[in-house]
Order: C-alpha cells, then structure tokens, then sequence
C-alpha cells in the first residue's frame, strides 16, 4: 500500500480526532483543530500524518521537551495508526520522519511512554530501536475540583 508521510495541518482535524477516538480518547473535531492549530505554530512540536488516498490514516506528535534533571531530548507524545493501516510500515515511517526532525533540532535521545494495556506498542517500539528503561504510574489531578 502507498502512502505519503507529511506535516498535519487544520483540515486534517477531523479524521485525526477519528483515528485519536479509536484508541478511546474522547476528541472531537473542534478540540482537534484548536489543539493541532497550537503544535503546529509551535516551535518545539512537530505533527505527521500518513495519507492513503486522501484519507489520513495515522499521526504522530513529536516534542522537544527540556528535563530539569536529564537536559532535552525529543518524545514521541501520540502516535495512531488506523486499524486497518497497521502492520504496513507506516508507524515505523512516522517514527523515522520523527528521529530526522530530533535530529535537525540537535537532540541526540528520543523517548517514548506507552500505556500499560498497549500491549501491540510494546512489540512495536523495540523493533523500531527503542529500549525499555523504566516503569512509571501516571497520577491525574483534576484543577475543577480547585475552583
């Protein structure tokens, strides 16, 4: 199957809040293009997309993130794939345009996290090159409940 990587841009929202709601986040198309609108004007976020025929098939969100207690390094902060895109290459072609925009922002790590249940991510990532280096817990706070 061919498909093209490119950069996502506000027309692409709705199919992109599609594919974000196969992974059971609840985004709608509103929130999508306000959100897409801010990382793309954003100097330290690039989003790819896979197209196949016009329809956005996958995306990526890549950040340059600064740590207080390890320096910058780059973070894969979303990646989707369409159910019936997967296992054709496209994951593993977002996750390279992803390491040569690191690269031309002088990063030398990428990082990744994955939810537990994501049981398909954690075969994926190690076949694209990445290692496991720890194991965290994710805390929520609402700042509703501050009001």
């Amino acid at each position: 199957m061919k498909f093209e990587i490119t950069t996502a841009r506000s027309e692409h929202a709705n199919q992109i809040a599609k594919l974000t709601q196969e992974l059971g986040y609840t985004a709608n198309t509103k929130d999508t293009e306000t959100w897409l609108t801010h990382l793309s004007r954003s100097p330290m976020h690039c989003v790819y997309i896979a197209v196949v025929d016009n329809q956005v098939c996958a995306w990526l969100v890549v950040e340059k993130r600064m740590f207080l207690e390890s320096g910058t390094k780059a973070e894969i902060t979303g990646l989707v794939v369409g159910k019936q895109y997967r296992c054709l290459g496209i994951a593993q072609a977002l996750v390279r345009a992803a390491q040569e925009w690191a690269i031309e922002q002088g990063l030398e790590t990428m990082v990744v996290r994955s939810n537990i249940e994501r049981e398909e991510s954690h075969l994926f990532y190690p076949k694209v090159g990445f290692e496991r280096s720890k194991t965290t817990h994710v805390y929520t706070k609402s700042l509703k409940d501050n009001e």
